[in-house]
């Protein structure tokens, strides 16, 4: 909750752990690994921030269904916000992701 719907917290964080603060300038990219701890908190300022979401995979792999697992309330909270954002009233996790993947290299598959 708070800064971002899709956050969900970090169960038992050690708030003892160093962090690194990384100072960016306007433009400044950065990378990180789906499994590393990462966040800006609330912006200060009277600017805007603009994230970009990139998820690599490769195209070998294959989508599951979620359901009756512990990830189906991610996939209703991602098919409810693509559902508001472009006032559809069906949607099917699997075909937007399978519409808007881009294939960076070598062949599609699967994905």
């Amino acid at each position: 909750g708070g800064v971002n719907k899709m956050y969900h917290g970090i169960y038992d964080y050690d708030k003892s752990l160093p962090r690194v603060h990384v100072p960016m300038e306007t433009g400044d990219t950065l990378f990180f690994h789906p499994l590393l701890i990462h966040g800006s908190g609330r912006n200060r300022t009277e600017g805007f921030r603009k994230a970009i979401s990139c998820h690599y995979a490769s195209s070998d792999g294959y989508y599951i269904d979620v359901k009756g697992t512990s990830q189906e309330f991610l996939e209703k909270e991602l098919e409810e916000i693509v559902r508001r954002r472009y006032n559809m009233a069906d949607v099917d996790f699997k075909y937007v992701s399978m519409m808007r993947g881009r294939l960076v290299k070598g062949e599609r598959k699967n994905l």
